[in-house]
């Protein structure tokens, strides 16, 4: 069975900082896990690491693709799956990295995502449906034909990739396949999993700093060349937490500071979701970061805990 360490946990709790010991502890290299950091010319807006850091460790799934290419789990899972291959086949444990709760239970439970491909026509046609659709109705529309409410319709509703193709996975018939691909299974890696928790008022004071120096290094500059590129403030990418609050600024329709207090709102929601949904996840080892006397206590802890040499 294929090795890896994973640490999850919510936004601007510090998970990079711990993979990075655990990198070098282990002379491995790491995995993405997160939505948004594919893609190039996103650097500040998803908390990506900087350009000396990227060169100093090995990352999988860092600026693979375009801001106007779309992403999935299912895709995610693919790649980040032949990316631990990979790893293990050099005789090393690989560290995935990420807070997209979909996309790092889907990898570790091995969901299967084998569905009727879905032609353009298919997909004009489940959009007309979303289109024709409040969102009301169009939560009953998928509970009706699936028997299935997800833990989350906030996500599913701004992943509209997935959303487009659930949609057209019930037009053809196999909404229930479709979602039962998403069932939990037992773990199908040798993992070992790491959550780091903060308390609450910790956590939303570290976001609303965070969001501050994302803006102060330059984020507002960020979403305008991708603007000037053509990117449009609808597409995957840009829903991205923050994007399109800059984009309203840039368009004249927002103050900035506005536009600050919005992301700050969303990211503390968005940290909210996240745990709930690690809730799913019983096999995660969970690490009070305020329990610990720094960062190194913390690394020193969990290289103790880890079952790999």
């Amino acid at each position: 069975m294929e090795k890896v360490i994973a640490i999850i946990g919510p936004t601007a709790v510090g998970k990079t900082a711990l993979s990075f010991a655990l990198a070098e502890h282990y002379g491995t290299d790491l995995i993405s896990g997160d939505a948004y950091q594919i893609y190039r010319h996103m650097d500040i807006g998803t908390a990506k690491p900087t350009a000396d850091e990227l060169a100093r460790y090995h990352h999988y799934l860092i600026d693979i693709a375009e801001p106007d290419e779309p992403y999935s789990a299912a895709r995610f899972c693919d790649m980040a799956g032949k990316a631990i291959a990979e790893v293990n086949g050099k005789g090393k444990i690989p560290i995935l990295v990420g807070g997209t709760g979909l996309y790092v239970q889907s990898l570790l439970e091995g969901y299967d995502f084998q569905t009727a491909r879905m032609t353009e026509a298919d997909k004009e046609a489940a959009q007309a449906r979303i289109d024709a659709l409040s969102q009301e109705e169009l939560k009953a529309y998928i509970e009706t034909e699936t028997d299935w409410q997800p833990p989350d319709w906030h996500e599913l509703f701004s992943n509209t990739h997935r959303l487009t193709r659930l949609v057209s996975a019930i037009e053809q018939g196999e909404g229930k396949s479709f979602v039962r691909a998403g069932k939990a299974r037992d773990v199908v890696y040798d993992a070992y999993v790491i959550g780091l928790r903060l308390p609450r008022d910790v956590l939303y004071r570290r976001i609303e700093e965070r969001v501050d120096a994302m803006i102060a290094a330059g984020w507002v500059d960020e979403v305008r060349y991708l603007l000037d590129k053509g990117i449009p403030p609808g597409c995957q990418s840009m829903k991205a937490i923050g994007y399109q609050e800059l984009a309203l600024y840039l368009q004249g329709q927002m103050p900035l500071d506005d536009a600050a207090a919005r992301i700050k709102t969303r990211t503390r929601r968005f940290a909210k979701r996240q745990l709930t949904w690690f809730k799913r996840m019983p096999y995660i080892h969970w690490y009070d970061k305020d329990q610990y006397d720094g960062e190194e206590a913390l690394i020193q802890a969990v290289l103790g805990d880890v079952p790999f040499p």
